[in-house]
């Protein structure tokens, strides 16, 4: 079997300004491709995807040019998911650099964080397809209690192809299960979008998650995009704090030993090559 990872992160303190890292958090160092290939030495990687760390606004062009010139020392990267701050007075122009790079396949601005109706503002909407014009798919990175104004933003944007991170990231840690649920079908009668089962252990208890708990959100994701429209992501280093690359893909595994060879194959590499556009 190999494996496309649709959702690896790499940041260096030293390099780059990321506002969101506290100081003393487990998160407060630089995590390497070095790191990264530690990490996933048990698990058959062909091929990555580096999604933006969210780093300060003012590097995010510099931090897709530091991961592309990471992909000389490791070819398994094959694209990237950069960011653009979309309500940036220069947005198009960044736009257009991102877009100019080879390996960049999509743009991440993140909705997770951001007072209700963020997603909904015109800018913001006219950002997001901005980004199909460029020919780029857009991710969208938001908490499970976004999701109404995040469907709503995919209707109004039907010519771009979006990619759900993390499956909205349910509260898996208090066992909410809706209105998550119901959203969650509502977003996937939407043909535009693809859903990342990822990040999903770092939203349940990182101490104590059981795999059951897990998995019922999961399998609940993949029931409703259906085989050909769902992707395996690791979200490491973030999944560090909650059992690691290894566990998190033997509960991909769990997941996926339910269904035929063929979804397996689309799960894990067969729907990735065709959303970055891999082959």
């Amino acid at each position: 079997m190999s494996i496309v990872d649709t959702h690896a992160h790499f940041w260096d303190v030293e390099r780059l300004d990321y506002p969101w890292i506290e100081r003393g958090s487990p998160f407060d160092r630089s995590f390497h491709l070095e790191d990264y290939q530690r990490a996933s030495a048990e698990v058959p990687v062909e091929r990555m995807v580096f999604v933006e760390c969210d780093a300060h606004p003012r590097c995010s062009i510099a931090e897709a040019e530091w991961v592309a010139g990471l992909a000389d020392l490791d070819p398994r990267i094959h694209a990237i998911v950069a960011r653009v701050p979309l309500l940036a007075d220069d947005a198009a122009a960044r736009l257009d650099a991102v877009a100019a790079m080879p390996l960049v396949r999509g743009v991440r601005d993140n909705i997770q964080g951001h007072e209700p109706g963020f997603a909904l503002h015109e800018s913001f909407v006219r950002g997001v397809q901005e980004v199909a014009r460029r020919g780029l798919h857009f991710e969208l990175c938001l908490k499970h209690h976004q999701l109404d104004e995040t469907i709503e933003l995919v209707r109004r944007c039907p010519e771009v192809r979006f990619v759900l991170d993390h499956c909205a990231k349910p509260d898996i840690a208090t066992g909410l299960r809706e209105p998550w649920r119901t959203q969650i079908d509502e977003m996937a009668a939407l043909p535009n979008v693809v859903c990342k089962i990822s990040g999903l252990v770092t939203e349940a208890d990182w101490a104590d998650w059981q795999a059951e708990d897990v998995l019922w959100y999961a399998r609940a994701a993949a029931a409703v995009f259906g085989p050909e429209r769902i992707m395996f992501g690791s979200d490491w280093p973030v999944n560090e704090v909650a059992g690691g690359y290894g566990r998190w893909f033997q509960l991909a595994e769990t997941l996926a030993s339910a269904w035929d060879r063929r979804d397996r194959d689309r799960f894990f590499r067969e729907n990735a090559e065709r959303v970055y556009r891999l082959v």
